[in-house]
């Protein structure tokens, strides 16, 4: 047996077998709610960010982001994929088993709670002496991780059945409310402390919270959890966290090289770059969210993996469309948005628009292949990536700068990308046709879900 193999046999258990649901989403449909949620979600962001940047200043600002700084970082590191594993469970047929729902929240809830209570202890330690001003506020701000962790879970069952009506609208709930609170209290009475700001960033999260369980409460006071369906929600989880570990590091080891062997000046000028790259990353998320969906309702292997192809295909058009539209706008957003003392920093940006771009395709395939058992793919195509960014980053820098440390970080996830397609053709057999998108075929599928999405947005503004 190879190794991937033997990686793979560590969630087959959990997915082999399980007939699917009778019933399928509407793709068009769901890609339509999941990129209207996105934007919203990007407008209500970007609004609140401006509020607490004016209200605030930079002091205050700095504050409110320590406060909430270490229980949304531990959202990456801490959830172990369960919601993930949620996402499977629903969309196979224990989408109708009374356990799920009540299983789900409660292993969300305790584990949420037991974060809370150590990173309560450990902020003690981790703050500075110079911000221990901010411990308590730091510390209640903590609830955010159980509110947070029973909401996603739940919504997983959302997206496993196809409900992404549902799913979008406890999406953007958080930060509609968050941002309501600004306008409607904190502005109008001059509130405008740190702690406000925090205390309605979680208002917004347990508000989202209260609603989605009261949704199930009748099946979760109901029905208790079963051990059986929560060990299998873990063990799956966890085979989804490795790939998922591997992942968060090829996304964020430039920052630490860079953190480690570069002045402030060239710090900032790649952090331009940066934002300006990541800005583009948010057209990844509904075909990462329907396209996982749609692989783990295939009850048929082959059938996953058509599925898994259709929908990359779909993100290269999207991701590639904003790629394009991102350097071409690039040095313009440089210049007059940010200041044309940056503009250093232009040949980077390029840079890193690419691997931004090789990177929403390589998440949309690479989520694909965990939900269709196949974890340990990613596991091996995102450490080949990492391994070639911290060999090359280094002398790269030292000889050309951020502009090299940038070109690195292009090589690590053009690798990572072609190394998951490469495993797919040799590996699973698919055929390398599946991978090409720019197509008639694909235009058009294209265009039947912008219509869609078109016909949507006109609906929200005549309402």
């Amino acid at each position: 047996m190879s190794s991937f193999e033997n990686l793979e046999t560590l969630n087959g258990d959990c997915v082999a077998g399980i007939a699917r649901v009778a019933a399928r989403f509407s793709n068009r449909k769901a890609y339509a709610q999941t990129m209207a949620a996105t934007v919203a979600v990007r407008c209500f962001g970007a609004v609140s960010g401006v509020l607490a940047a004016r209200l605030l200043g930079p002091n205050g600002r700095g504050e409110l982001a320590i406060i909430v700084f270490m229980p949304m970082m531990l959202i990456s590191w801490g959830e172990f994929e369960f919601s993930r594993s949620v996402i499977v469970e629903s969309s196979k047929n224990g989408g109708a088993s009374p356990v799920l729902a009540p299983t789900a929240f409660w292993v969300a809830a305790v584990l949420g709670c037991a974060e809370m209570a150590l990173l309560a202890l450990a902020l003690r330690f981790v703050l500075p002496a110079d911000k221990l001003h901010l411990l308590s506020s730091a510390r209640w701000f903590a609830l955010y991780l159980p509110a947070t962790y029973v909401t996603v879970s739940l919504m997983g069952i959302d997206q496993g059945r196809g409900s992404f009506g549902r799913f979008s609208l406890f999406q953007i709930m958080p930060g509609m409310a968050y941002l309501l609170a600004i306008v409607c209290v904190i502005w109008p009475a001059h509130r405008n402390s740190p702690q406000a700001f925090a205390v309605a960033a979680l208002a917004g999260v347990t508000s989202a919270t209260v609603l989605r369980v009261a949704l199930d409460w009748r099946q979760i006071s109901r029905v208790g959890p079963t051990w059986s369906m929560a060990s299998r929600l873990l063990r799956r989880g966890f085979t989804f966290y490795i790939p998922a570990l591997a992942g968060l590091a090829l996304l964020r080891a430039d920052m630490l090289l860079l953190v480690r062997i570069a002045p402030a000046a060239a710090i900032g000028a790649y952090a331009v770059a940066q934002a300006i790259a990541m800005g583009q990353v948010g057209i990844v998320n509904p075909f990462v969210q329907v396209g996982f969906a749609a692989v783990a309702g295939e009850a048929e292997h082959d059938r996953a993996l058509e599925t898994l192809a259709r929908h990359f295909r779909l993100a290269q058009v999207a991701v590639a469309g904003m790629a394009i539209f991102a350097a071409a706008s690039a040095s313009w957003a440089i210049r007059v948005l940010i200041g044309p003392e940056f503009l250093a920093a232009t040949a980077a940006t390029y840079f890193l628009i690419g691997a931004s771009g090789f990177w929403g395709m390589g998440q949309t395939l690479e989520q694909g292949l965990r939900a269709a058992s196949h974890p340990g793919l990613g596991i091996f195509s995102n450490l080949l990536g990492l391994a070639i960014l911290l060999s090359a980053g280094v002398p790269a820098y030292l000889h050309f700068g951020i502009t090299g440390l940038a070109a690195a970080v292009f090589l690590g996830q053009c690798t990572n990308l072609l190394v998951l397609i490469g495993l797919c053709i040799f590996y699973l057999r698919m055929r390398p046709g599946l991978f090409w998108a720019f197509d008639a075929a694909t235009f058009h599928e294209m265009k039947v879900v912008t219509a869609a999405l078109k016909k949507r947005f006109g609906r929200v503004s005549v309402s």
